[in-house]
């Protein structure tokens, strides 16, 4: 049995389907609602009986994907951070160290703040990482908390994902992808707008980020539930795109001749803004995932082409 939170989510959702197509029996859901396809093989709970399900199912379940959490880095409710983001958290690890069962669990490549201490996966690191928001402090302190653990899962990993794009981000709202973003903007107005910067070192329009595509974080997922290898890992490409290019890339797969303007950014994310990020990819290496990336303009025409313009 493998148990899956946050399952009405973006990456949860495609795991779900990665499951199904390779023929995985007894999956169960949990979220806060249910609107997963009907499947002989699913179960669903709410997520507010997870942790009773766990206890009455020990002897059944084979692993934990921990990917429900509030995601909004503009959520400014710290209370209701803390308690799904932190405290929930510590409830799902206490209840795989309990009952020995394995765990994965989402972290965010937020934690890193605006990059000063690098982008590198070391658990030394962590405690002296400054997170810009209080999503990505309820994450750091959720990986701080980890690492202070002597009783843990008999194998565990937790997954800094940083730029996730790709089918489907539909349910994300303002939380989703620029290149979904973009895609909706561009096929209604045929224009995009992207931040002025605010940073001497970075043109408006070359800041960036690490994108990594959907179908790789899925194989990166069923490589640790496969592989087990304990620590918080790097889940990116290993490379920056700067948001001009990512923007003419999907003007370039909807074969529309780019326009693309500049506006302000809000005051109130000047200070809270990552102008780069890179996922140092040396650690997941390391522990034998050798499988390549996929481009990003060859991630950008396979979303665009074959499902955004599809749907």
């Amino acid at each position: 049995m493998i148990i899956i939170t946050g399952s009405s989510g973006f990456i949860a959702g495609s795991l779900v389907k990665r499951l199904i197509r390779d023929n995985f029996h007894h999956i169960v859901l949990c979220d806060f609602f249910n609107n997963q396809i009907n499947n002989s093989n699913i179960t669903f709970i709410k997520t507010n009986k997870l942790f009773s399900f766990i206890d009455e199912h020990k002897q059944s379940i084979d692993l934990i994907f921990h990917l429900g959490a509030i995601t909004d880095t503009t959520f400014s409710d710290e209370t209701m951070l803390n308690k799904y983001n932190l405290n929930y958290c510590i409830n799902v690890w206490n209840h795989c160290v309990k009952h020995s069962i394995p765990l994965i669990y989402a972290s965010s490549a937020a934690t890193y703040g605006d990059g000063t201490l690098g982008f590198i996966d070391d658990h030394h690191v962590v405690d002296k990482l400054m997170p810009l928001n209080l999503y990505a402090k309820s994450k750091n302190n959720f990986d701080k908390f980890v690492l202070k653990q002597t009783n843990t899962p008999p194998s565990w990993c937790g997954l800094k994902f940083f730029n996730v794009f790709g089918f489907d981000e539909s349910k994300k709202g303002n939380m989703s992808s620029i290149v979904y973003q973009a895609f909706n903007k561009i096929n209604s107005s045929n224009e995009m707008y992207l931040f002025k910067s605010y940073n001497k070192d970075f043109a408006d329009g070359f800041q960036e980020r690490d994108f990594v595509y959907i179908d790789d974080v899925i194989n990166v997922l069923f490589f640790f539930m496969n592989n087990a290898s304990s620590g918080i890992y790097n889940l990116g490409s290993g490379k920056s795109t700067a948001f001009i290019t990512l923007i003419e890339n999907v003007f370039k797969s909807m074969k529309i001749r780019p326009n693309i303007k500049f506006i302000e950014m809000p005051i109130s994310l000047r200070d809270k803004y990552q102008y780069s990020t890179r996922a140092d990819l040396n650690k997941i290496r390391s522990v034998g995932y050798n499988k390549s990336f996929v481009e990003i303009s060859d991630a950008i025409e396979d979303y665009v082409s074959n499902y955004l313009i599809m749907k």
